[in-house]
């Protein structure tokens, strides 16, 4: 069991670890990268030491390892075609951004022995991570947020980061309804900790991000319960839509909408509004909004494909156009506002850079979009996003294995709650789990460049393999119980 607890040992601590550097400022900035370097040592040590354990015998693992091979192919073509223009650097936190999860996945079948004790610790270590976080937001974080009306001081252990935290409360609704399901917990108590998650992600002001939390949340509730729930689940998804912005404009009014010393976006907060109204806004005149650079984005990429034939085959080279690693190494770089934010720093200093990288493709077909902010947020301004990069960066193969990759994350992950619910009632908590992760991760790649931030795919794909693992092993005791039972049944019939 030593492998698989320092696996869990090492997760448990990077995702705690910005606690400790931003937050109380125990342990220097780059303690936060080392999550990179050990998760290649796993997987590179999973692949050299151990060639024969976890032989790719499940499709899941047979899946995964085709696409995750397409994807480096396509990386290697891209950076051969465009060796004059890229920056190494940025394709390694490319290459590591896009396939560290799913080679993870793939070195988890090699390094785990004992499959399900492993399974059964990583749960615990999910729910002791929740009571951690729940405390640290109690004891810590509510005190700051009223006292400076910031919603950004509610990221739990996840520094300064309060997106990333909400990443982690979808996880959390997720097992503790299937706990609920599987009777490990009492239904009146996972009701009281949702409405929790629920008030706390409100609390958030994750405008964007809301909307494909409850599409990630119903999906779960219709593969838990079947399609008999879709209109109820419907309904109370507008239900708890509508009822944000309720309270939102509630809080407003109580707070003393009509005081003139609230004049800023900013200020919103303090005076009991946290923005959800501007969700309506938006969804009533989308046409309004579709000039930002958000949007313009996806045009302007493919008026980049259409004038240069070849990118659309191989992109202009990874790290060289819209994905995180080119945020990086350019407009962190060269911001200051940024520069104490988030790893990018420390990558920097990590990788030797001096000055800011830019292409000439990004400049030119990316460079003049309009930045301008929309309700008090940069969301809209930012052309980046997970959906772009693969494309724009290595090339339609690449960007058919990396929607693969989390497209069949989706796809499986619902059917493992579905075959759970059926067979494996005890596997529940981790597939629902996995189900609302993906789901939620999968709407979040459009917003930004989430699909290479390592604090959120590397739990994400570890997760689905303990999914994955745990509903096996149910149905591999189910099969062999079933044969016991076949003989013995046999032998009854014969002997009467």
């Amino acid at each position: 069991m030593f492998v698989e607890r320092v696996i869990l040992l090492s997760l448990g601590f990077f995702l705690v670890s910005r606690f400790f550097t931003e937050k109380l400022r125990l342990l220097p900035k780059w303690v936060d990268v080392l999550d990179m370097p050990v998760v290649v040592a796993l997987i590179v040590l999973g692949f050299l030491l151990r060639p024969s354990l976890g032989s790719l015998a499940s499709e899941e693992d047979r899946r995964v390892a085709r696409l995750s091979f397409l994807l480096l192919l396509a990386v290697a073509l891209s950076v051969l075609a465009n060796a004059d223009r890229v920056f190494m650097p940025a394709v390694v936190l490319f290459t590591l951004g896009f396939a560290g999860g799913p080679l993870l996945f793939l070195a988890l079948s090699r390094w785990i022995r004992y499959t399900e004790a492993f399974v059964h610790m990583l749960r615990r270590f999910l729910l002791g991570l929740l009571i951690l976080n729940l405390l640290v937001v109690l004891v810590w974080d509510m005190p700051a947020f009223f006292a400076y009306a910031d919603p950004d001081k509610l990221s739990g252990t996840f520094g300064n980061n309060a997106y990333q935290f909400s990443f982690f409360l979808a996880l959390a609704a997720g097992l503790l309804l299937g706990l609920g399901e599987a009777r490990a917990l009492a239904r009146p108590l996972v009701i009281a900790l949702q409405v929790g998650l629920f008030v706390l992600y409100y609390l958030l002001q994750f405008r964007a991000g809301f909307v494909f939390f409850l599409l990630a949340y119903g999906v779960m509730l219709v593969a838990l319960y079947g399609r008999r729930v879709l209109r109820g689940v419907v309904l109370s998804g507008i239900a708890v839509f509508v009822s944000f912005f309720l309270i939102d404009a509630a809080l407003e009014e109580l707070a003393g909408r009509s005081e003139q010393r609230f004049t800023d976006y900013t200020s919103r907060a303090a005076r009991g509004d946290l923005g959800y109204g501007d969700l309506l806004l938006l969804l009533a005149n989308p046409a309004d909004y579709l000039h930002y650079a958000k949007f313009q984005a996806f045009p302007a990429t493919l008026r980049m494909l259409w004038e240069h034939p070849w990118a659309f085959l191989v992109g202009v080279g990874p790290g060289n156009y819209v994905s995180r690693a080119y945020y990086t190494f350019s407009v962190e770089f060269s911001s200051t506002e940024l520069k104490g934010k988030g790893v990018g720093g420390i990558v920097q200093q990590l990788f030797g850079v001096s000055k800011p990288w830019a292409t000439e493709f990004s400049q030119q077909y990316l460079g003049s979009l309009p930045r301008d902010i929309a309700f008090g947020s940069y969301l809209f301004a930012s052309p980046y996003s997970s959906y772009l990069a693969p494309l724009a960066e290595v090339g339609i193969l690449g960007a058919i294995a990396v929607f693969g990759l989390y497209g069949y994350m989706v796809r499986h992950s619902f059917r493992l709650v579905r075959w759970a619910c059926e067979r494996a009632p005890s596997a529940l908590p981790m597939a629902t789990a996995a189900l609302i992760g993906s789901v939620y991760l999968f709407g979040l790649g459009f917003l930004d460049n989430w699909w290479e931030v390592t604090r959120v795919v590397f739990p994400m794909w570890l997760l689905f393999w303990a999914a994955k693992t745990g509903v096996a092993l149910q149905e591999s005791e189910l099969d062999a119980e079933a044969l016991v039972e076949e003989p013995a049944t046999e032998a009854v019939e014969a002997e009467q």
